[in-house]
Parts: structure tokens; sequence; C-alpha cells
């Protein structure tokens, strides 16, 4: 198959307006190529780079919708096909020779950005061979290369897992809304989800330095199964004990120990892009401990949760409603 008969077959499922038979071609030949983790395909963290902005630069009239704030069904079909695409296109790169899946770039953009969508976990090798697993409904920044200097980058959303190279000559720094996390080698995890009002720092092992934006030492030395909590708004902190493994989540876990209703309703619109609202205020301010799992089904989880408190809920197109 060529290129440009490629190319149309991409677009025309985008469009839906391929026939059964292509459109059957088309899952079929992905079905061949599962989902690959980018640190098994590409040994050189600047050719994924470069070849996932090629990806984006090609799919960009497709890429670009306007982000819903409730997720439904058409959404999700869209992104479906979206990712579909993305997968077909990077392996097809992949197969190009050098010079056309690889093309000349003027002026190399400085980030290279993550997100993931629901339910979605993705596993980065970064190019000092530090590891990072950006969690669902998340935003990361990481830059195209690391040069002379520190290794900074962004989590602009969401939570991610940081296992870093020791390298004492480039520390490795993560802004994540209002705070700075600077480590030289360790395993930590930050969690800076926009809706639960706070960031927080989880360190499995080693130590990690936390500070603020006007460079107040937060935490001097954050240690093994501690955890800092800030809030942006009112620029307070706590430190305190882990109250769990630091990125369960990574196995699809999600351990909750009297947990507020928005930590629950963040967890829930992770794992299945449904909004959770509570009927009245009782609701609201009741505290949850309980294991969600990405095994399970959303009626199954919303039948754990409503048992705790003995409530009810019923669903109303892209939201749950327990009262």
């Amino acid at each position: 198959m060529d290129a440009a008969h490629f190319r149309r077959l991409l677009d025309g499922y985008v469009r839906g307006t391929l026939t059964d038979a292509e459109r059957e071609a088309v899952e079929a030949w992905y079905d061949v190529y599962p989902e690959l983790d980018d640190a098994k395909v590409f040994a050189d963290g600047a050719a994924a780079s470069r070849i996932a902005h090629e990806i984006h630069g090609r799919l960009a009239n497709h890429w670009r919708p306007a982000r819903p704030r409730y997720v439904g069904i058409r959404w999700l079909s869209a992104a479906a096909a979206a990712f579909l695409v993305v997968g077909l296109s990077w392996w097809f790169l992949r197969s190009e020779s050098a010079s056309e899946r690889i093309p000349a770039m003027r002026e190399p953009a400085a980030y290279v950005e993550v997100v993931t969508g629901v339910r979605q976990v993705k596993k980065l090798v970064l190019p000092d061979s530090s590891t990072v697993w950006v969690s669902a409904l998340s935003k990361l920044r990481i830059p195209e290369r690391f040069d002379q200097g520190a290794r900074a980058l962004f989590l602009d959303e969401g939570e991610a897992f940081f296992d870093v190279t020791p390298d004492p000559a480039k520390p490795f720094l993560v802004h994540s809304r209002g705070i700075t996390t600077q480590v030289l080698g360790t395993a930590f995890n930050v969690s800076a989800y926009e809706r639960l009002g706070s960031v927080s720092v989880t360190v499995q092992h080693g130590m990690v330095r936390v500070s603020d934006q006007r460079d107040r030492v937060l935490a001097g030395t954050l240690t093994a199964a501690q955890q800092l909590t800030y809030h942006p708004q009112s620029q307070a902190h706590r430190i305190g004990e882990a109250p769990g493994e630091a990125a369960a989540w990574r196995e699809g876990v999600f351990p909750l120990a009297n947990a507020t209703f928005d930590e629950v309703s963040a967890v829930i619109s992770r794992l299945y892009g449904v909004e959770t609202k509570a009927a009245h205020q009782r609701v609201a301010s009741q505290r949850y401990s309980l294991v969600v799992r990405s095994t399970h089904r959303l009626d199954e989880t919303m039948r754990i949760l409503c048992s705790i408190h003995e409530n009810q809920y019923r669903r109303a197109g892209n939201e749950v409603i327990i009262y």
C-alpha cells in the first residue's frame, strides 16, 4: 500500500466516508499492530519527538476539536477514531525511509506535549533514561532534549510518576501548578488535577526538595513514604505520611482512604469519562474509603461506592447523580 492510498484511508476513516469493506480493512490492520510502548520502538528519544510532531502535524485538522467539559458517547467515539489514526500513522511513519518520515524542521518546538484521555496511562522514557508514567486526563510538557543545566518538565494538569536517573550536574525539576519539585535521582508522584484544588507530591524512594513560585522552600527533604500537599489558592501546605503506594494507578488500582466526594469524583472521571454529582450537601460532605479498580464496570463501582453510606444513584446523560 503506497503512502497516498494509506493517507486517503486514514482521512476517510475519520470522516466516516469509507465503505464497510475499507473500514473493516483499516480496523483489521490496526489489530495486527497493537499499541506499543514508545520506549520499545524508539531507542532515541529525539527521534520519537520528531516523529510525534510529524504525526500531529499531518493530523492537525482532526486532532484539535474544542475539548468538551463533559465527555460524552459521541466524543469518546471520535477520540477512539483519532487514537486509531494516530496508532496507524505512527506505525506507517516508522515504515517509511528516514528521509520521508523525518522532515527538516526549521524551528523545532522547545517542548513535546503529552496529553492522555479517559482511562489512558502512557509510559515514556526520556532522553536521560528517566521513566515517566502519565495518568489519565493529564497534560505533560517535556523538552525535546536536555542540554546544559536543569532537566525541567511541566505537569500542567493531572498526575504523573517519575523514576529519575541520577545526574548531579543536571537537577531534575517538575513544575506543577505553583510548586517545583527538585531531585537528583529518586522516584516520586505528583498529582495536580485542577478540580481537586491542591497539588500533592509523594516520594516512593530517595528524597526531593519542594518550593513554591517565590522559591520559598516548602520541604527541604521530603523522603520515602512522605507526602506534601499544597493549596495554590491559599498557598498553605502540609507534610504527612503518604496514604499508600505512590502510584498504584499505574496498575489500574485507586485506593481511597477517607477521601472527599471531589476526590472520588476525580477518579471516576479518569476511569469512565463521566461526572459524578451529589444531589444534596449531605452526600457532598461524606467521606469514602474503598478501592476503585479499572477492571470494574461503572455500575459495579457505583454500587460499591453507594453501599458505604447506603446511598442510591441514577444516570442522567453523562452525569451520575448520587442521592
